[in-house]
């Protein structure tokens, strides 16, 4: 096992959306955090006058609810908590109204803070709310799945869902506080532990040739805690590398969302089968052959790509049952699609993004690219398949 030489907490970083307004997000990474927030000094700045609300999940709430009071009723603040279902199914107009209503019936004002606890769905739910309430109010996030700890929680996107496609309606809005507490991810289930691990190798992809070695090193540990600790902070470091504030950079934009265009549709199309990080490591694999199709990477690459997901154990391939044009069909509703191209990141080799000769990293994709390069990672599939059997 490879020893973790990160501190135990992440530096702060400010993020400048408007030149008349700084906003400020601290990320602390800490274990049994959820248990000591008052102590932590967490809640000091919020005003004990004003009603909270915390939002979670029916999941969560069994587990981790009862501590997170604890630790605000001994801060003196009030908050109401409001459960909604643990699925996909959440982040939609339908539950954010439902949610709207409850805050403002219970007493919310300018000084409020919406508090979620839970994973992606609730951290990106809570963080849109937080953001349209009065024009945007107090917003803390405690993450509790792998996915949130190392993506979702730690981005200053928030979004909800729409018919068409996933996150079509949302803010750029970043939360005050983030509290990453690692013990947390004992109580996940394997296969959530390695959806997680699908963002956190996006990073390692794109970024760091170290950090994908360490993974592929420990795939044997993956319930591991100081595995996890390790992968959370490293995630957060390279996460923060690409998250400037500034909304215009083409390659924190493309870097963060190497492998989504593809990944969402899959996820979308599945109507939650297949979880966000399968279908994100899905659509890298597809991201790699088309990297090799329009000769920016090499066949090693790309095989770099099906092996880290092989070990892991995420799914590399499309699937059968989702037809060209349909997957057509929600790419098209990906925000970055133009005039009638994909806009992607690609990875020229391991660590480094492919640049475009304009300098920028994002590449406008024919949709005839995308179909060939569905078919050669369904092709990969069906040969790796016959190896299996």
């Amino acid at each position: 096992m490879h020893q973790s030489h990160m501190s135990e907490q992440t530096d702060v970083r400010h993020f400048n959306f408007h030149a008349d307004k700084k906003l400020e997000s601290e990320v602390v990474v800490q274990k049994d955090s959820l248990r000591h927030l008052d102590a932590m000094g967490v809640f000091d700045h919020i005003r004990k006058e004003s009603k909270h609300l915390l939002v979670t999940d029916k999941n969560v709430e069994k587990l981790y609810l009862r501590r997170v009071l604890e630790c605000i009723e001994r801060s003196g603040r009030s908050v109401r908590t409001l459960v909604v279902p643990a699925s996909e199914s959440s982040k939609s107009f339908k539950i954010y109204s439902q949610l709207v209503e409850k805050a403002l019936d219970y007493g919310f004002d300018k000084h409020s803070v919406i508090f979620s606890l839970g994973g992606g769905v609730v951290n990106n739910l809570a963080g849109f709310l937080a953001s349209t309430l009065y024009r945007g109010i107090g917003l803390v996030h405690f993450p509790t799945s792998l996915l949130s700890q190392v993506d979702a929680a730690i981005d200053f996107k928030q979004a909800i869902n729409f018919d068409h496609g996933k996150n079509l309606i949302g803010s750029y809005y970043p939360a005050s506080k983030i509290i990453v507490d690692p013990l947390v991810l004992r109580t996940l289930d394997v296969r959530l532990i390695r959806d997680g691990l699908a963002e956190a190798i996006k990073h390692a992809i794109c970024q760091d040739t170290k950090f994908l070695s360490f993974i592929m090193s420990n795939s044997e540990h993956l319930v591991d805690a100081d595995f996890l600790t390790e992968v959370v902070r490293k995630s957060i470091e390279l996460k923060l590398e690409v998250m400037s504030g500034d909304l215009d950079s083409d390659y924190d934009e493309t870097l963060k969302q190497y492998g989504h265009a593809i990944g969402h549709a899959v996820e979308h199309l599945s109507e939650g089968d297949v979880y966000h990080g399968e279908a994100i490591s899905i659509g890298m694999c597809v991201s790699a052959e088309v990297a090799l199709l329009l000769g920016l990477s090499d066949e090693e690459t790309v095989e770099m790509h099906y092996d880290v997901f092989r070990r892991i154990g995420l799914p590399t391939t499309v699937p059968e049952a989702f037809s060209l044009s349909d997957l057509w069909e929600k790419i098209r509703y990906d925000k970055h699609f133009l005039s009638g191209k994909a806009y992607m990141g690609l990875v020229r080799t391991a660590g480094v993004m492919a640049p475009t000769n304009n300098g920028n990293f994002g590449h406008y994709i024919e949709q005839s690219v995308i179909f060939e390069a569905i078919e050669k990672n369904r092709r990969q599939g069906q040969r790796d398949a016959l190896r299996v059997s």
